[in-house]
Parts: C-alpha cells; sequence; structure tokens
C-alpha cells in the first residue's frame, strides 16, 4: 500500500490553471498506462482551449462552470463526467467569481 497527501504547494500553473499531477508523486518505478492530474481553477478563471490525442474525463469534484468541446457550451458543477474524445478542442470557464473550481483529469491513448 501507497499513500501520499496531496497539499497545496504541489500545484503548477499549466493551460492557465493550477495542476497538479498525481502520477509524479508515486513510488519510483511504477508506471500506468494512463496519466492524472488535480486541476484547480481559480475564480472567474478558465483551462485554455486545447486539443490532444488522448482520450480524457474530467470530473468535477466541487464548483460549477461552462464546458466547451469543439465550439458547443454547457453549463456543469460538481459530481459531473465530462468525456472528451481525442482531437477535439475543449476547455472550461470557472462560472464562480468567488469559488475555485476543481477537477480530476484522467487521459489515457
Amino acid at each position: 500500500m501507497y499513500t501520499k497527501q496531496i497539499d497545496q504547494s504541489t500545484m503548477r500553473p499549466e493551460n492557465g490553471v493550477l495542476v497538479c499531477r498525481l502520477l509524479e508523486h508515486l513510488p519510483a518505478g511504477l508506471t500506468t498506462a494512463f496519466g492524472t492530474s488535480i486541476v484547480e481553477v481559480v475564480p472567474a478563471g478558465a483551462v485554455d482551449l486545447h486539443s490532444h490525442s488522448e482520450h480524457e474525463l474530467w470530473i468535477l469534484i466541487s464548483g460549477k462552470g461552462v464546458f466547451e468541446v469543439n465550439g458547443q457550451a454547457r453549463p456543469v458543477a460538481d459530481s459531473t463526467l465530462l468525456y472528451i474524445e481525442p482531437n477535439q478542442e475543449h476547455a472550461i470557464r470557472n462560472a464562480d467569481p468567488a469559488a475555485s473550481l476543481k477537477f480530476l483529469s484522467i487521459w489515457w491513448d
């Protein structure tokens, strides 16, 4: 068994938001077939519009926002699962001026 507390100091700027790439905190030599991050979008902030060749899931932990895929936008809130197909342009904007939007991102080939 391996456990590690993830604290705020491990968050780094990436794509316009704060990101903690979780697998970087696993013991050396441990590999996985996926990547995963915790993402924090500050009040009124946004994940920049981007695309990539991997499948991706976003699981909203807290907050509310506007999720955009290929130019189509819809409101979303905590406890929502979002799936992004490879090469789809996607972004999310925090719709709350006072509270952060947080989600777990998981991606794979």
